[in-house]
């Protein structure tokens, strides 16, 4: 799929012709995306990731965290593609000092695997790439469960937040298969690892959003769409005159159409831990002196 290019260019179509994409609010929690497939059983998107404005290596992209009861399947699919260290799902979290006793499974980049899974509540980290990349990635739950069908029935997606407290009063987030209501991310703290509650991580790049976000996040798309060279311009000229594209798209739009470079657009320099910023030996290190190796 990743070496077609009418596979490419449809993926680029359907997003940007279908409404719910083209209303979408960004916030600084996503990364940048285009939709590719989703049903009951499981979701593929492209995920876009983008340097820092000095093309550091080694700086993490995010805390290390796991994503509940998910597998994600990787494809790298563009670009330099990033660095990843997986960890071990034994470890335990101290709730009085919030330390965690995590122990590296695994350390490679996209160029040496270009496919991986991550597996559901396996801790891992993400590095900023050297150039912007793209992953070809495919959620899937870790096992069939009742409640799946209902994940996209509009209804239910619109009272989520009520309904999310509602199970977690009855206790029946693992049945329901979504997240515990206390999550961590986890970060380095003086060679030690240490919890963060997701709430308190997450808080801030949700609440960034507006304007500035959307256009941040629709510029890396239609950079990444030049990169692979999308040049169908009757299909741009199309997407010119359709009114429910958004007025913000339509500078990147032109500049497909005369084929002016799109520039990068880059990676926060910080991320919403104590310390705001890991390296990767940061990690290597904090691994050695936990486990006393």
């Amino acid at each position: 799929m990743i070496k077609d290019q009418d596979f490419w260019n449809e993926v680029f179509k359907h997003n940007l012709t279908d409404k719910r994409y083209l209303s979408r609010k960004w916030t600084m929690y996503e990364i940048p995306f285009l939709y590719v497939f989703e049903n009951d059983d499981f979701i593929m998107k492209i995920h876009l990731f983008v340097p820092l404005q000095n093309y550091a290596p080694h700086v993490l992209a995010s805390a290390i965290h796991h994503h509940n009861n998910y597998l994600l399947t990787t494809v790298a699919a563009f670009g330099s593609g990033y660095e990843t260290i997986l960890f071990e799902k034994d470890f335990k979290v101290d709730f009085i000092t919030k330390e965690v006793n995590l122990k590296i499974k695994d350390h490679f980049t996209q160029e040496e695997r270009p496919v991986h899974m991550v597996d559901a509540w396996e801790p891992h980290l993400v590095v900023n790439p050297t150039s912007l990349s793209a992953t070809l990635v495919l959620w899937s739950p870790d096992k069939k469960r009742a409640s799946d069908s209902l994940r996209n029935i509009p209804f239910l997606k619109a009272i989520k937040m009520p309904l999310r407290k509602l199970i977690y009063a009855f206790g029946l987030d693992k049945k329901f298969g979504i997240a515990a209501k206390e999550t961590y991310q986890y970060y380095i703290k003086g060679n030690k690892f240490y919890g963060i509650l997701e709430d308190d991580y997450f808080a801030p790049t949700k609440a960034q959003n507006g304007q500035e976000v959307d256009d941040y996040s629709i510029q890396t798309v239609f950079a990444f769409m030049q990169r692979m060279k999308f040049n169908d311009i009757n299909f741009l000229k199309k997407l010119q005159a359709n009114p429910d594209v958004p007025k913000y798209y339509h500078k990147w739009i032109d500049k497909l159409i005369s084929g002016d470079l799109i520039q990068d657009t880059f990676a926060k320099e910080q991320i919403n831990v104590p310390g705001g910023r890991m390296l990767v030996d940061d990690i290597i290190k904090a691994h050695k002196s936990v486990n006393n190796l």
